[in-house]
């Protein structure tokens, strides 16, 4: 009786584990809109480009194909995100609880007394608890992961959103697909692991860099140099390429282009270099 308790009682944790979900089911079906999408991708889009009459009727065909490319991008990207987030999460738990509940059965089937029973239903339990963490863990690194596909996915759209502004000439079909197919690569594990790697990388390259100006000359932190700082790297860690691009061309200017920013930051030589900077360029 006591066994079909314990069986009973984790057939409830299995079935609870697998009814974990992250996203809410959508109102619209997808393959369906996708299959409305599907003339969007055929391999005469180019063809029907070129045979349209005027750079006006090619703009706005062009346009239509990206949209339609991104909106198919994305509904299954999102599709991928909750499969991944939840799915995957579902299956390892329940796995890994089914196994935990076999073996403690199975030790259950060889000892009679109740005090083997319990010992045995304790153990499952810390298991699935254990499984739990992991696949905890798991969704932790998932999401930051997931956020950088994001920011990649964010970064190139509006290139492609920029480019549907301007006429055929200076933004072909052809070109426009190139971005097309960048902004899926980007929206991939693979995409945003190498970007995660990237980032890591130049931040480990500045951190290297300012320890070794510490070494070599005089460190001087001052609210000029904190200024820049904040101009080049509004949130502590990731470049304002426009900023940056603003920088650099005040360093050309004044014959410091051969120097690092990080450098330039911190060195007590160029103290006076930075205050003039923040009067220049302006920096608030």
């Amino acid at each position: 009786m006591f066994t079909k308790f314990v069986i009973i009682l984790f057939a409830f944790i299995i079935v609870g584990c697998s009814s974990i979900s992250g996203t809410p089911e959508r109102s619209v079906d997808i393959e369906s809109e996708l299959e409305t999408l599907q003339a969007y991708f055929a391999p005469n889009v180019i063809t029907t480009y070129n045979a349209k009459s005027s750079n006006a009727e090619k703009r706005s065909y062009r346009n239509e194909v990206l949209s339609a490319r991104v909106r198919a991008i994305d509904l299954n990207f999102n599709e991928f995100v909750k499969d991944i987030s939840s799915e995957n999460k579902k299956l390892n738990i329940g796995a890994d609880s089914t196994v935990l509940l076999l073996g403690a059965l199975g030790a259950v089937s060889t000892v009679s007394s109740s005090q083997a029973i319990i010992s045995a239903t304790s153990a499952t339990v810390t298991g699935v608890k254990s499984s739990i963490d992991k696949n905890a863990y798991y969704d932790s690194t998932l999401t930051a992961i997931v956020s950088q596909m994001q920011a990649n996915r964010q970064k190139q759209l509006v290139a492609i959103y920029t480019g549907m502004e301007l006429d055929i000439a200076s933004y072909s079909l052809m070109r426009a697909l190139i971005d097309v197919e960048n902004y899926f690569q980007v929206g991939t594990v693979i995409g945003a692991v190498n970007e995660i790697n990237k980032q890591a990388g130049e931040l480990k390259a500045e951190a290297d860099e300012e320890i070794s100006m510490i070494l070599k000359s005089s460190y001087k932190k001052d609210k000029a140099g904190d200024l820049i700082r904040s101009y080049w790297k509004p949130d502590g860690k990731v470049i304002n390429t426009a900023n940056q691009d603003a920088i650099k061309s005040w360093m050309k200017t004044n014959n410091l282009d051969n120097v690092s920013i990080t450098f330039f930051l911190r060195s007590e030589l160029f103290s006076d270099a930075r205050e003039k900077a923040v009067a220049d360029i302006p920096i608030q």
